[in-house]
């Protein structure tokens, strides 16, 4: 395919913003980081925050930074940071991490521009989501031959095993430990590489509140009572979600801002304006932490159950705002599931 140059773009009609003409001049380069870069530099400079992010699937399907600008005067911790969907037909493209912007009210309209740039990017690099597709279904083949061939020497692994155990062999039952151990790792790291994002179809109308209530019984045990104060339900209704996933986001947050230093727990359901409904976490401690999470990505465990778990997967935002001298308030936003 060859690359349209801005000198070929056909003519903007009068109302095209400055944003949207980079998103098409930059998307014609075919370059992600470049449009992740420029697209950065841009909300930051409109919205005036101290720290804008874009992240993107790369070719692998992983989430990660293309664009990380800061202001140069900008020093201060950060009081309020948000993560946002950049959302094209019903699919998530990308992720705008944005931390104290002044011009929140943009925010919205700048999404719209940025999310067609991104995907048109990605379509060119990839094939769109046809090659997506194709890639996704050619990798679980190739793991699932892995896996068969990994459980075959498992079985020979433990069989040499028992035959050491009855001959009394203590040094190679010693290698032959390290050998099952090393079989069992390399099954852990296959079955990471799997592609793992469930389609925007899979999410199903779930009721919000028996969703937290449910959560909040598997992680009490995790938690000491002082930790995980009582949740607090909003009667909300229902919200489009992948239940598992967004389980699995939760109890990885609850388990992570409990297990720090002076740490207090507070959950609650609400009605939100714009979108459906909430699930409120307040915390006594970790504002840095969940702040740092939101721009670190899929490198960050943590940011990875926020952003590809609440965010991607569910079409969520994630709201965190300062309290008190390090606490935060941290609002994961799902979409009604009246639809």
């Amino acid at each position: 395919m060859k690359p349209t140059t801005a000198d070929e773009l056909p003519s903007p009609g009068p109302t095209a913003s400055p944003l949207q003409l980079l998103g098409e001049v930059v998307a014609a380069t075919v370059s992600l980081d470049r449009l992740g870069r420029l697209v950065a530099r841009e909300v930051r400079d409109i919205t005036r925050a101290a720290r804008v992010a874009l992240l993107a699937r790369d070719e692998q399907g992983r989430l990660r930074t293309v664009g990380d600008v800061t202001r140069r005067e900008s020093g201060a911790v950060a009081g309020h940071v948000l993560a946002l969907p950049l959302v094209v037909r019903a699919e998530v493209e990308g992720i705008l991490v944005v931390q104290d912007a002044a011009e929140r009210a943009a925010l919205e309209s700048l999404l719209s521009q940025v999310a067609p740039a991104v995907a048109a990017v990605r379509a060119a690099q990839t094939g769109g989501q046809e090659g997506a597709a194709t890639r996704a279904r050619i990798a679980r083949q190739i793991l699932h031959e892995v896996n068969n061939r990994l459980g075959a020497i498992q079985i020979y692994a433990y069989l040499l095993t028992e035959r050491l155990k009855r001959s009394e062999d203590a040094g190679g039952l010693e290698i032959a430990g390290k050998l099952v151990g090393a079989i069992e790792r390399l099954g852990s790291s296959i079955g990471s590489l799997a592609p793992e994002t469930p389609a925007a179809s899979a999410r199903e109308a779930t009721d919000l509140d028996v969703l937290v209530d449910g959560c909040l019984g598997k992680v009490a045990h995790d938690l000491a009572p002082a930790v995980l104060g009582r949740p607090e339900r909003g009667a909300v209704g229902t919200v489009l979600v992948h239940g598992d996933s967004m389980l699995a986001a939760l109890r990885r947050l609850l388990r992570e801002l409990g297990s720090l230093d002076g740490a207090r727990l507070g959950v609650a359901t609400e009605p939100r304006p714009r979108r459906a409904a909430a699930i409120a976490i307040d915390t006594a401690v970790g504002m840095g932490r969940v702040a740092e999470a939101l721009f670190a990505g899929d490198t960050d465990e943590f940011g990875r159950a926020l952003l590809r778990d609440v965010v991607e997967r569910q079409g969520g935002t994630v709201s965190v705002r300062r309290t008190g001298e390090d606490g935060a308030r941290i609002h994961l936003e799902l979409a009604s599931g009246a639809e």
